[in-house]
């Protein structure tokens, strides 16, 4: 993970608090991106809610802490077409791929400025060693051919080796130096030790090519060379087929293919795309409402196809509180896939509207009544077992419930409740129907309680008095002949 990766090597050297946290952001929305290539924009960043509302001045400050993330090597930046758009990627074995490809559809690389254009000066320097030339002048073709055998998967120390087995021997005398298109032939002889994609699709033929491959092969009327293949994939990897197969057909005139325009095209194309994504979300209330449920499920905001899908999906479910249930189940059950959204929100499933566990006897007791009385946990009875839960937390008065419904052949949520929420010993003995302690009197094999009355003491001097009097009006009865 891109963010624990984060922690567990950087945060400690991290002194910028700008930095650190568009560092999380970015890394964040790296992760939740389900492209092979994952790619942020600035305008990406701008509108999280972290950084728009979490650094002054976002639009000044935000750069400043791109660059400190870039050489703190935290993140990798490749700048495409003129208008210097950036797109910042995560510095993994893809996103270093991602970066070396786009640099390589600009301008012709300048010495030292590329892997290829380093490893040229190395093997210039092989060669004046062992021709014993004072200079070696790389002919037009040299760069070209490096890029190529890099991207068949040679490494480096594979060329070298290559270019010195085939220089061992020594020139004959009155013989124009060797070059490197001459020594290419010992490194062809052999595979890579660990081939690319390229080689095994285009040059091996072992691998069946990718639909946009195809595409490009008809389009040139040839196999494509490596740094047409890397291009067109990497763009599929941070793109998707369809915008690549569509970007083919408009860098294509005249049978000619500029595969260098590919990139670019694409990337004015998505951030056109996203601008008018966001105008239209802000004209439409509904959508805007929709955009911030998306982005605060999947940590960054939608496509402009996926806006276009939930733009056209609102005419036929426009429950606003069943999108924030879609929303959120797909959040909890780590679901980040708009197409799993979407399937809910046409057939919601019951499960949808069903709270969480609130502890562990209320998952106890979700499990159960699955098992026992319905497969389908309704959301009203979920919330009710939740509220039952939290009061009576011991399971196994639960079980003894629903084993008491089961023998009564009364499986149903209300019986069980009743046998819940009764009193376990069942009334105490001296107490009346509500509760309250008293005499009790044994009646034909039964129980009656009489409710225990409180007198104060003035009752008591009253009920004396009232006692003499009796007596005294008994004796004077008594008296009379």
């Amino acid at each position: 993970m891109l963010v624990n990766a984060f922690i567990a090597n950087t945060l400690a050297q991290v002194d910028d608090l700008a930095e650190l946290k568009v560092s999380l952001v970015a890394l964040s929305l790296l992760e939740a991106k389900p492209a092979a290539t994952p790619f942020v924009t600035e305008g990406e960043l701008l509108n999280h809610p972290a950084i728009r509302n979490g650094l002054s001045f976002p639009t000044t400050t935000l750069r400043l802490a791109l660059q400190r993330a870039v050489l703190r090597g935290t993140l990798l930046c490749a700048s495409i077409g003129e208008g210097e758009l950036r797109y910042y990627f995560a510095n993994d074995a893809a996103g270093r791929r991602a970066v070396e490809v786009i640099e390589s559809a600009g301008a012709p690389p300048k010495p030292g400025a590329s892997r290829s254009a380093e490893l040229l000066a190395r093997v210039a320097f092989e060669l004046e060693r062992l021709e014993m030339l004072e200079v070696y002048a790389p002919e037009p073709e040299d760069l070209s051919a490096l890029e190529e055998r890099l991207a068949r998967g040679y490494t480096e120390d594979e060329i070298i080796a290559a270019l010195r087995a085939a220089l061992r021997a020594p020139r004959p005398r009155h013989t124009p130096p060797r070059t490197l298109r001459a020594c290419l032939a010992v490194l062809d002889a052999q595979p890579p030790a660990a081939p690319s994609e390229y080689y095994r699709v285009i040059v091996s033929k072992a691998a069946p090519p990718p639909e946009e491959i195809v595409n490009l092969r008809e389009r040139l009327g040839r196999e494509p060379t490596g740094r047409e293949y890397d291009l067109v994939r990497a763009a599929t990897g941070m793109f998707g087929l369809r915008a690549v197969l569509d970007g083919l057909k408009r860098v294509t005139r005249d049978g000619h293919v500029n595969v260098d325009a590919l990139i670019p095209l694409l990337a004015e194309r998505e951030e056109a795309l996203l601008a008018l994504q966001r105008a239209d979300a802000r004209a439409e209330a509904h959508l805007r409402e929709l955009v911030a449920l998306y982005e605060s499920a999947f940590g960054l905001p939608p496509t402009a196809t996926v806006a276009d899908e939930m733009r056209l999906l609102w005419d036929e479910v426009s429950d606003l509180s069943l999108w924030r249930s879609v929303f959120a189940y797909a959040a909890s059950q780590n679901k980040r896939d708009w197409f799993y959204v979407k399937r809910l929100l046409q057939n919601p499933s019951p499960d949808v509207f069903t709270p969480p566990p609130v502890n562990e006897t209320a998952q106890f007791a979700f499990a159960e009544y699955k098992k026992r009385v319905n497969r389908t946990l309704d959301g009203h009875v979920a919330a009710d077992i939740n509220a039952l839960a939290a009061q009576i937390t011991d399971t196994t008065r639960w079980a003894a419930a629903f084993d008491k419904a089961a023998e009564a052949n009364a499986l149903r949520w209300d019986y069980i409740r009743k046998v819940l929420t009764a009193s376990p010993q069942g009334k105490r003995k001296g107490t009346d129907s509500n509760g309250r302690r008293g005499e009790t009197t044994q009646r034909k094999g039964r129980t009656y309680s009489r409710p225990q009355v409180e007198y104060t003491e003035a009752d008591r001097e009253a009920a004396r008095e009232r006692a003499r009097q009796r007596i005294a009006s008994r004796r004077k009865q008594d008296d009379l002949p």
